[in-house]
């Protein structure tokens, strides 16, 4: 046994796949598309370096660098029902210009007025 040519440390995890420029090219990629998946920028990056990238890693690299996915919220479709109401109240209060300066046009949210709840209001 050479002691030389040996490591004798153990490792946690595998040795990183990607260089600092692919890591570089990666997060490019993801800014400059933000619709581009994790599996495409790993087939690009294999088709570039000729060795294969799990999506996962890229995920991971992209994590590392302060990126992660997101979903955008989407909202429920207002039916007529849900519309009418509110249309109807302002169409009988159109001609009202004594109260016009007084109507405030909110969302329905909770109030919490004993103590600061810890939301932040816009």
């Amino acid at each position: 046994m050479q002691e030389d040519m040996t490591d004798r440390r153990g490792r946690s995890h595998p040795p990183q796949c990607t260089t600092s420029s692919e890591d570089r090219q990666i997060v490019r990629m993801a800014v400059t598309d933000r619709s581009v998946t994790s599996r495409t920028i790993a087939q690009h990056i294999e088709s570039v370096t000729h060795h294969s990238v799990s999506a996962q890693a890229i995920r991971r690299r992209l994590q590392r660098s302060g990126l992660s996915a997101r979903r955008p919220l989407l909202g429920l479709s207002l039916t007529q029902n849900h519309r009418s109401p509110p249309r109807q109240w302002c169409d009988e209060r159109r001609m009202w210009a004594a109260e016009s300066n007084e109507v405030v046009f909110t969302d329905e949210s909770r109030i919490c007025l004993q103590r600061h709840d810890g939301r932040i209001r816009v």
